[in-house]
């Protein structure tokens, strides 16, 4: 009787902790790279912090701050505390280096000692880990070149997958916003050899989308709706560009003035649940309903939305990345299988995990 009661107890355990679908298998280990502000530049981040947190098959060791300099006066650490708050899950952070890299092989040691911990801590979990850590990365991709830079072999030793939300897919005269912000982390990215996955931004010029980038629209109604209350005060406060205690205000009460104004916009998104695949992941459909899911999961029928194929391709000094069979480097590109159905699958796969947060 004794072991029994122990079992339905880890199995109560898992189901509460895995957004109410036990999951027993092993975490993937991440590295985390984004340009998150409060007050927010672009509250798209908001979004894919808290769906990152809901994807519990990623290990996320550590939350690396873009623009050290810009996180002294926005500081993204807001929301990292919130999530923390409201999921119960400690996830450590760390500022990142404060200025564009000087060149491709710039390792940025020479920046200023208090925007060096994003780069250090990157390089530490890859030393200590037993295992590949795969990174992401949507902002620039500055604090991963110039570790990448100061230890090579260990990035090739010890590195998963390199997911980087950046860049347009095949307008030369549009320079994506991601990559104006550190043009030579970029190139030296795309050029390292490393198993990067690379998903465009746009393809086709801004807010543009021919089928080889990640962008979609969604209704913030959508995806909000069925989210809990402090998860609901998490996207009040970013929105709302708040200054009062981001911890306290996770409690507050919600007036429908606030919930109807933060209903009623709409949202660019790029990235959500495409982070699954670092676990291998896949969206399912079931009962007219889409989720992401484990990739042993088999109750339902998988969409194929989206894929990784490899390409060659070359990149200028502006940071623009031309295609072709004899381009000197390779790196696998997205490509959506599905242009009509994937916004609305994306949208609803979103909001699914939303859903999870904080219950």
């Amino acid at each position: 009787m004794k072991n029994w009661l122990i079992q339905i107890g880890i199995l109560a355990v898992l189901i509460a902790g895995f957004g109410g679908r036990a999951w027993a298998g092993e975490a993937v280990p991440v590295i985390y790279c984004t340009d998150l502000f409060h007050p927010h530049v672009d509250p798209d981040d908001h979004f894919d912090l808290a769906c990152l947190y809901a994807i519990r098959q990623l290990d996320v060791k550590v939350i690396i701050l873009d623009q050290g300099r810009n996180q002294q006066q926005r500081p993204g650490s807001v929301a990292v505390r919130q999530m923390n708050t409201i999921t119960g899950r400690q996830i450590p952070w760390e500022i990142g280096l404060a200025d564009p890299l000087a060149r491709p092989d710039d390792t940025g040691a020479g920046q200023p000692k208090e925007y060096q911990g994003g780069v250090e801590r990157i390089l530490k979990i890859l030393a200590e880990s037993d295992r590949p850590v795969s990174i992401i990365t949507v902002g620039s991709v500055r604090d991963v070149a110039a570790a990448f830079n100061r230890a090579p072999d260990l990035f090739q030793k010890k590195l998963g997958r390199l997911m980087i939300f950046i860049g347009e897919a095949s307008d030369p005269g549009f320079i994506e916003y991601n990559v104006g912000l550190d043009v030579q982390a970029f190139r030296r990215i795309m050029e390292s050899g490393l198993p990067v996955y690379w998903v465009p931004c746009f393809d086709g010029g801004l807010w543009q989308n021919r089928g080889r980038a990640s962008y979609w629209k969604a209704s913030q109604a959508e995806l909000l709706g069925d989210v809990s209350k402090r998860a609901m005060n998490y996207f009040v406060y970013a929105l709302t560009k708040s200054t009062e205690d981001p911890i306290l205000f996770l409690d507050r009460p919600i007036t429908s003035e606030q919930a109807s104004g933060i209903l009623g916009m709409e949202r660019n998104l790029w990235c959500t649940a495409i982070f699954g695949n670092l676990a291998d992941m896949k969206i399912m459909e079931s009962n007219s309903r889409f989720t992401l899911e484990n990739k042993e999961n088999n109750n339902g029928k998988t969409v194929e939305l989206f894929r990784f194929e490899e390409i060659r391709c070359s990149v200028d000094e502006r940071g623009v990345v031309a295609t072709s069979p004899s381009g000197a480097f390779r790196v696998k590109r997205f490509q959506i299988l599905n242009e009509s159905a994937y916004p609305e699958i994306m949208s609803e796969v979103t909001a699914r995990l939303l859903a999870t947060v904080g219950k």
